[in-house]
């Protein structure tokens, strides 16, 4: 069976991709729910999001283009993780959070959207062998944790 291949740059952009849809999942919800502190809370999480993405570019620039084999299976898998899971697809409107009436409705979805970028990114992990990408994808699965417990932390707050 041949092998799938995709490059470190577009695995930087299946990881950008997803941070930016993020960003835009938080900005929505801030504009949805009009008190201050919820508002601002999904705010900040809009720049974490804008921050990662930022951080993951840079952590990419250093990935050489070269193609990184995987198993065929394996693509079809984190391919579907990212355009079924990660972060909500756009509703009516383009509004992702057709639907959510209360912000811990939101956070709920966003803690599932980490999740599943954990997901992602372990599957990359695990399914690469060229170590500079398992070093920045080590990296990402840090962030993405501990953005998860930052959500938790909110949660509760609430």
């Amino acid at each position: 069976m041949a092998e799938a291949i995709l490059t470190g740059k577009e695995i930087a952009q299946m990881a950008v991709a997803i941070e930016e849809r993020g960003a835009v999942f938080y900005t929505q919800a801030a504009q949805n729910f009009k008190e201050q502190k919820i508002s601002q809370t999904f705010l900040k999480l809009a720049e974490e999001e804008k921050e990662h993405a930022r951080f993951f570019r840079k952590l990419f620039e250093g990935l050489k283009e070269e193609n990184t084999p995987f198993n065929p299976q394996a693509v079809k898998y984190i391919k579907s993780i990212l355009e079924s899971t990660v972060f909500p697809q756009v509703g009516p409107d383009n509004n992702h959070l057709a639907g959510i009436e209360a912000p811990e409705q939101a956070l709920h979805l966003g803690i599932q959207a980490e999740k599943d970028a954990i997901l992602f990114y372990q599957e990359l992990y695990e399914n690469t062998a060229d170590e500079n990408a398992r070093g920045v994808l080590s990296k990402l699965l840090e962030e993405e944790k501990m953005h998860l417990v930052d959500l938790r932390s909110y949660l509760e707050e609430i």
